[in-house]
Order: C-alpha cells, then sequence, then structure tokens
C-alpha cells in the first residue's frame, strides 16, 4: 500500500507540473502534440507510417500527456545564464514544438506529392488543426483518387548487349505490369540496372542515362511505362594492366625513381595465370604473395564496380596499410564495343610497431587491488600483413577470507597472465573454396594464453588455445567461427582447503575447484547497422554458440580416453561435454542535444550431458558486476531466490539467464558524461540442485524472482577511451522471502554498490 501511495503521489507531482506548463506557453502559441492521418476511403489502403514521414513538424514527446522535459526547459530557461541551469536545461529539458500553419501547409504539399507518386495522382489532403488548453492536434484528412495501374512496361534500348542484360533483370525489377504506378520503384529499378551494367563491365555508364516515359490514360486510369537508356553506344571496358604501389608516399612520389616488378600467380591449377604489376623504389618489405586474395581486380577481366568494392573491403583489413586507393585510366587500344582500362592502386604505410601500457585499479566484490600490462603489436610479423599481438599482465588484490585462511600482508591475491595472437589476412584452410575466399576475405586468427592465479586457498592454472575464422558477409552483418577450442584448469587447493573440499557436499561448490578440459567449438553471428557518420536509432544483435565435448566423446573406449569413476578422461583430465548459446539484443535511440536512451535484452541457455553433470564454471552464466546487474557485487546474485550462507570464495552460478538494461546517457561537461539506469534480470538452475536450493527456473515463479536495481553513473570520455563509475542500490532482492523483496524503505548505504569499468556496459 505504501508503494501504490508514493506512485500515486509521484504521478500526481507529474500531473500538476505538465498543467503548469500552459503559463508558460508563448501567447498566440500552441504546442504541437499529436499528428494524426485519416484515410477517407476504405477501398484503397495507404500506408499511414509512410505518409508520417513526410509530415514536417512532428509532435513534442510526452508520456500518456505529460510533458516534464518541457516542463524543465519552461523553468530553467529565464536562468541559463548561468552554467548549471544551462547544462539543466540542455541535458534535461526539451524545447516544445509550436503548431505552424506554414508547415502544416508544406507537409499537406509533400503529402500530396508521394500520393500522386504512388498513383493516387490528384489525390487530396486536407489538414484540420483543433486546440485546447494551448495543445494543437493536427488531422490530415486524404481524400484518394482511384489509383492508376501499370497497363505496360517496354524498353527502348538500341544496344543489344544491354537490353539482353536489362531483359535478364525483369525478375528482379519491382515494378511489375498490373501493380499500382509507383515513382520510388521505378527509382529502385534505376539503381539496381545501373549497378548491373557497372558490374558488366560498363565503367563509364551511370543512371543518368536511364530515363522512364510515364503515358497516362484518364479514362481508364492505366499507365504505360517505357524505359529508355540513351547514349548508344556503350563501351565495356577490360582492365588492361593493375599497377599496385605497395609503398606510396603521396609527398615524394614525384621525386624517385621506381622500379617495376611482375608478379604472375594462379589461384586454382586449372585458373589461368593472373599478372600484377608492382611499382616501388625501395623494398616494400611486404610478400607479393599477399595481394593474390586480396586485389579482385584482374587484367582481362571486365571492370566491376562490385570487384572494386571487394577490394577496398580486402585492402582494409591489412592492417600494415593506414590508406588506399583505386584509380582507373583509359588507355588506347581495344575495338568498337571494347574499351580498355589501368587499374592503379596505391598504398600507404601505417606504424608496424604499436606499445602500450596500462595500469588500472580493480574492485571485485568490495576487493580492491591493482592490474598492470604492456602489450606489443606488429602489423607485418611474416611480411604479409599479419598482426601479431602479445600481452603480459601481472595484478594483485587484497581478498577477503576467512581469518583463519589469510595469509601473511595486505595483497594476498596475485595474477600473471600471457596471451599471445596472430590474425592472418588470408584463409588458411585444407580447402580453398575460392569463391567464398574472394567474395568475403575471410582472416583467420591463432591464439594461446596462459593464466597463473594465486590465492590463499589454492592455486589455478589456465591454459587456452584456439584456431579461427572471422568474415564479414555486408556491412551489417559479421561471422566468427572458431571450430578448435582449447581450455584446461588446474587446480591446486592447499592442504588444508583440500581437506575442506572433501568435506564439502556441495557439488557446485566443489567443480569450482575442480581440474577441467574444454574442447569444442564456437560460432558467433553478429549485426550492427550504426552509421557512424550520422547519429541515428541502431540495433546490435550478437547470437553466439559453444558446445564441447562432442569430438572427444567419439573417442571413448579407446587408449586416447581413460574411464574413472563414471566419467572420462584426457590426459588425466575430465573434458566437459555440453551446448550453451547466447542472444544478446540492443537498441540505442538518439535524442536532442546529444542524449541516447539505451536498450539491452539478453538471453543464455546452457545444458551439460554425457560427460557433464553441470555447466564448466567458467561457462557458467552469473549475474552481478560493472557489466551486469550493477546492484550487486560481481557473481554474487541468484540463482533464482538462492540465499547464499557463508562459503569458501563461493561465486554464484547458474544455467539460464534473463536479464534486460535500460540507461539514459546525457552529457555534463566537457570530457564529463552522466548516466541514469536500471537492470532488471538474474540466473536459474535447469534442475533442483542442492548447491543452490531456491534456484531452479520455474515458469510459474520465475517473474517473481527477477531482481531489479537502479542507479546513476559517471563517466570520462577521452575519445580513445571512456572510465565509467557507476554507483547503484538493489530495490528488489529475491533471495529475500517473497513479501521482504522489494527493499525501497530499507536501505542502507551498506547497500550502495560502486563498479569500475572501462567502456560502455552495453
Amino acid at each position: 500500500m505504501k508503494y501504490l501511495k508514493i506512485i500515486l503521489l509521484s504521478l500526481i507531482i507529474i500531473g500538476l507540473s505538465s498543467c503548469a506548463i500552459r503559463k508558460y506557453i508563448p501567447e498566440g502559441k500552441a504546442i504541437l502534440i499529436e499528428n494524426v492521418i485519416v484515410n477517407d476511403s476504405t477501398q484503397y489502403h495507404i500506408p499511414k507510417s509512410e505518409v508520417s514521414n513526410y509530415i514536417v513538424q512532428k509532435p513534442t514527446k510526452s508520456i500518456f500527456g505529460w510533458m516534464p522535459r518541457v516542463w524543465v526547459y519552461y523553468r530553467t530557461l529565464p536562468k541559463t545564464d548561468k552554467k548549471f541551469y544551462k547544462w539543466i536545461n540542455k541535458s534535461f529539458g526539451v524545447e516544445p514544438v509550436y503548431y505552424s500553419v506554414s508547415k502544416t501547409d508544406n507537409s499537406r504539399q509533400q503529402i500530396e506529392d508521394y500520393l500522386a507518386n504512388t498513383g493516387y495522382f490528384k489525390s487530396k489532403v486536407e489538414p484540420e488543426m483543433t486546440s485546447k488548453n494551448n495543445r494543437a492536434k493536427v488531422v490530415y484528412k486524404i481524400h484518394p483518387k482511384e489509383p492508376y495501374t501499370v497497363r505496360n512496361i517496354s524498353y527502348k534500348i538500341n544496344d543489344s548487349t544491354i537490353a539482353r542484360i536489362v531483359n535478364d533483370l525483369d525478375e528482379d525489377l519491382q515494378l511489375k505490369e498490373g501493380d499500382n504506378y509507383n515513382f520510388f520503384s521505378l527509382y529502385k529499378d534505376r539503381e539496381l540496372i545501373t549497378n548491373t551494367l557497372r558490374d558488366n563491365g560498363y565503367y563509364t555508364f551511370s543512371k543518368d542515362y536511364i530515363f522512364y516515359e510515364v503515358d497516362t490514360n484518364l479514362m481508364q486510369k492505366k499507365v504505360d511505362v517505357a524505359l529508355r537508356i540513351d547514349g548508344d553506344p556503350h563501351h565495356k571496358y577490360l582492365i588492361n594492366n593493375v599497377f599496385i604501389y605497395p609503398d606510396h608516399n603521396p609527398r615524394i612520389a614525384n621525386t624517385i625513381v621506381n622500379d617495376t616488378v611482375q608478379h604472375t600467380f594462379s589461384l586454382r591449377k586449372k585458373d589461368p595465370e593472373h599478372r600484377f604489376d608492382f611499382i616501388y623504389g625501395k623494398d616494400p618489405k611486404v610478400n607479393l604473395k599477399t595481394f593474390n586474395q586480396v586485389i579482385q581486380l584482374h587484367p582481362g577481366d571486365e571492370f566491376s564496380q562490385k570487384k572494386v568494392t571487394q577490394t577496398y573491403r580486402a585492402l582494409g583489413s591489412l592492417k600494415l596499410y593506414s590508406l588506399s586507393n583505386i584509380s582507373f585510366d583509359t588507355v588506347p587500344g581495344g575495338n568498337d564495343s571494347v574499351k580498355l582500362l589501368n587499374c592503379n592502386i596505391t598504398l600507404q604505410k601505417g606504424k608496424i610497431h604499436h606499445y602500450n601500457i596500462q595500469i588500472e585499479g580493480t574492485n571485485s566484490g568490495g576487493d580492491l587491488g591493482a592490474l598492470g600490462s604492456i602489450s606489443y603489436r606488429n602489423n607485418n610479423i611474416f611480411r604479409g600483413s599479419e598482426v601479431l599481438r602479445i600481452s603480459l599482465r601481472y595484478g594483485f588484490q587484497a581478498q577477503r577470507v576467512n581469518n583463519q585462511y589469510i595469509e601473511e600482508g595486505i595483497f594476498n591475491t596475485r595474477e600473471f597472465g600471457a596471451e599471445a595472437s596472430i590474425t592472418f589476412p588470408r584463409f588458411l584452410s585444407p580447402i580453398p573454396l575460392h569463391r567464398f575466399v574472394s567474395e568475403y576475405q575471410p582472416k583467420t586468427m591463432l591464439l594461446t594464453g596462459y593464466n597463473m592465479q594465486i590465492r590463499p586457498l589454492y592455486m589455478r592454472y589456465i591454459m587456452t588455445a584456439s584456431f579461427g575464422y572471422n568474415w564479414r558477409a555486408s556491412n551489417t552483418v559479421e561471422h566468427f567461427l572458431t571450430p578448435i577450442n582449447l581450455n584446461t584448469v588446474k587446480v591446486l587447493p592447499s592442504d588444508v582447503f583440500a581437506l575442506v573440499l572433501d568435506l564439502e557436499t556441495n557439488q557446485r561448490i566443489k567443480d569450482q575447484y575442480t581440474d577441467h578440459l574444454i574442447f569444442g567449438l564456437n560460432y558467433s553471428f553478429v549485426f550492427a547497422n550504426q552509421n557512424i557518420k550520422k547519429n541515428s536509432d541502431f540495433f546490435y544483435l550478437k547470437f553466439d554458440i559453444e558446445t564441447s565435448g562432442n569430438v572427444l566423446s567419439l573417442l571413448n573406449n579407446t587408449p586416447v580416453i581413460t574411464e574413472r569413476d563414471n566419467h572420462h578422461e584426457i590426459i588425466g583430465i575430465r573434458y566437459a561435454q555440453f551446448f550453451k548459446y547466447q542472444i544478446d539484443f540492443r537498441f540505442y535511440h538518439y535524442m536532442p542535444s546529444r542524449n541516447m536512451l539505451a536498450l539491452r535484452l539478453m538471453y543464455g541457455h546452457g545444458i551439460a550431458y554425457g560427460n557433464s553433470i553441470d555447466l564448466p564454471f567458467e561457462r557458467s552464466f552469473y549475474a552481478g558486476g560493472s557489466n551486469s546487474m550493477r546492484g550487486w557485487q560481481f557473481r554474487t546474485l541468484g540463482p533464482g531466490e538462492f540465499n547464499n550462507p557463508e562459503g569458501y570464495d563461493m561465486e554464484h552460478i547458474g544455467d539460464l539467464q534473463l536479464e534486460t538494461n535500460v540507461e539514459y546517457r546525457f552529457p555534463i561537461y566537457s570530457m564529463f558524461k552522466g548516466a541514469i539506469f536500471s537492470d532488471v534480470g538474474n540466473i536459474w538452475t535447469l534442475t533442483d540442485n542442492e548447491s543452490f536450493p531456491g534456484g531452479q527456473f520455474k515458469f510459474d515463479k520465475f517473474y517473481k524472482q527477477l531482481a531489479v536495481d537502479a542507479g546513476f553513473g559517471l563517466r570520462l570520455d577521452l575519445s580513445f577511451f571512456l572510465i565509467r563509475l557507476d554507483v547503484a542500490v538493489p530495490l528488489c532482492d529475491p533471495a529475500y522471502d517473497e513479501a521482504h523483496r522489494w527493499r525501497v524503505n530499507k536501505l542502507q548505504w551498506r547497500d550502495v554498490v560502486w563498479n569500475f569499468g572501462i567502456g560502455y556496459p552495453f
């Protein structure tokens, strides 16, 4: 009842503040609160979502009719000569949209033009504004005429070769006979024809050569469309020579003497040889074979804009080069229908050696420490633009455990790690897959790592190795495939702690300190449609799949695999067998004054089977920490309604995770930015596990076990990286009895959780 009163009081305050806006509205003006589109005809379907794009004035945003941000704008506007009020005005306020007669008439004209362009010629739009309490509503009433349909589509193309290409595109063209006339479909068809012709050798062709002759029949409401291509004759262009400048320097290009080196190769044994002419003055320190798969333009091939784009994309993956440019020159030769082009590719080198040193403070579960790392990157380790990365890190931490286990000294936990990786800008595989390689330019990645953790109760050694591929299918889609992924964990408990583990009945706790091996594959699909050149809304979707142990299980009952205590081991270590997948969906909405609303929905599910009873500790799901449920310390939330008793270095893990986050981000001053956020979620086990009583996922209970937190963040944006401090409190804690889970009126200072991080949480 108390919470209901608080909510009602908040709603009343917001409502009163919204009503108070009226006295600030300038005389003779009205705030536009709604645009309504009404179709006067039930016979013709006109998509309102399309029509709304042509309305010039968008209404002022509100929450169920309330406009708290407008109220903030009005209240702080007279005081914007002071920095604080100016910041409040820009960050939290929003200027209302006032109704405009001229803009409404402009919208009417644009909607009528849209209707004409979609076949509804001479249709009328009647806008009507109503105002109440200085709030305006505009209704755009559409009176559509009978649409014109396409009776016949014909072609006027004198060039027979181009005519054949266009005819072959007939099924892919959007506008068909019998459809409503649609100018936008014609425009897309024009682009498709142009791109197709430029991919088939027509280097000089552009959409300016394509015209549409539209003949209307007023009586029958029919349209005849004739596609005309002018500029006859059009020439095809063949690549004559490909000149590559692998060490181009525009400042001295005209002052040095260059040599020309011819490089011939064949991608497949049955293919003809290709030739590239490399031009440079001194050793470019790159193996010429590097470009065999990268350059898609070959002498004798027809010009193709698609291959130019693919070549640019492939050159961009060569970290040896910071800038590339492809240009073409027409050269004498050829005949009346086919002309020749020379292709010039200039490449400017970037830095080869990179070093980086980082020192940062850490806070894991309230235990403070420090972590330092040094890394080195070489962008041309084997003279083929292969990228070598080597990193070393060392950290220490003051870890709290039972007093009887604390070693001398404050920082009783140490960690050392080393990692090395090589990325090859080409596809390394016994199966060539030439078409796949030329289309997507995959990269090959090798990685190995070693990590040693020294803690008061145990020492843990982790070794990793992986082999995989990465390729970009389009500007928005990227794939990661790791067919070989090896991870081994070796744990050496202290004598005292080994006795404790022997007596421990909680299997989940024992599993955290048990040797195991993961051998399997990973696949990730990533979709991101962010446009870095403009602040527009975008989506991000990542789908991960991981399996382990399936290949090794085929070797059971062979000398390679030994059986022990009802499980199988390889080199004396039990291998893990499981299937796991995770979905991470995000939406980013840009708002005025560099504000942003970020939303994330995450779901994960893992199943152990065969040689495993539970998911490995490091593959289990967890909640809490700087990038998850920020109202809880790292790995301390859940599973379900589990309430953790006193234990030994116990971390909460589960087989299923559901989490959603919302964060409102805003600028404060200069490099400083702020955020207000809330997280909702939890983890669960799939079975009734004695290790975590109350942690099992059940459809009739899980929604009651969702944890809720809220907080604010301060960020220091240094462009190249971001330092983040988030402060949060748990609002609903499922570890308590169901009647006492909401903690709003019971919060204390000790409940505040501080999280440090690098970069945004999502």
